[in-house]
């Protein structure tokens, strides 16, 4: 087996990328002006890619789709956050945010204190973080809860279009050194509904673990039956 327990190179966790922010205040806000100098001087310093402030007096419809009841509420990355911030919080959550292992470590937590609906609603509105949890479906050190939300979630979102941007890592983990992620990956693949993946399952027909093996024959027969 090939050793593929470190990220692929599209996950590269050193890259750094300054997140987005939208910022949601209200006139009457004490906390807003405040946080708003402090991302403004942020975003001059190029910690912030792009910074978008909005009145929910002016613009209730989005306060109202985001779910968003106070003021401030922020929005780092796919990170959201309520309530007043100092400058050194938020230049955490910015660093967090800008970078893959910034987010991994984020939903693991979420994940592990059993948060799944909110870790799957930011999965929604940020699909590319998607990344992040069939990374951490490989992880060794994964808490039993951990493991049972990245099954929920991929679960739910097999079958969706922004789960294709995801596949090549599944399938890569095919040939991953522990034979848990090899039959995770190779069970996930099947709940895609997608018969493509027949043939980099039935390799697995093969495999030296008897458990992948069985998964693989469940798997074949969950497609062929589709």
């Amino acid at each position: 087996m090939t050793n593929n327990h470190k990220k692929t190179e599209s996950n590269n966790e050193n890259q750094q990328t300054a997140p987005d922010v939208l910022m949601l205040m209200a006139s009457h806000c004490t906390y807003c002006g405040p946080i708003k100098i402090i991302l403004s001087d942020l975003q001059a310093q190029g910690r912030v890619n792009r910074l978008q402030i909005v009145d929910i007096e002016e613009k209730p419809d989005l306060a109202a789709e985001l779910g968003v009841r106070s003021v401030p509420w922020l929005q780092i990355g796919p990170f959201e956050l309520q309530g007043s911030r100092t400058r050194k919080e938020l230049e955490l959550w910015l660093q967090r945010a800008s970078s893959f292992e910034g987010i991994r470590e984020y939903f693991s937590e979420v994940l592990a204190e059993g948060k799944i609906d909110y870790a799957t609603k930011l999965i929604k509105r940020h699909p590319q973080t998607l990344e992040n949890i069939i990374d951490l479906m490989a992880d060794a050190d994964a808490k039993i809860n951990v493991r049972l939300g990245v099954g929920v979630i991929i679960e739910e979102m097999a079958k969706s279009e922004a789960f294709k941007a995801v596949i090549p890592q599944l399938v890569n983990y095919l040939s991953h050194d522990d034979a848990r992620v090899r039959g995770d990956a190779c069970h996930y693949l099947s709940l895609t509904g997608d018969k493509a993946h027949l043939g980099v399952i039935e390799k697995l027909l093969s495999d030296e673990s008897e458990e992948v093996r069985e998964i693989a024959q469940d798997s074949l027969d969950d497609l062929q039956n589709i």
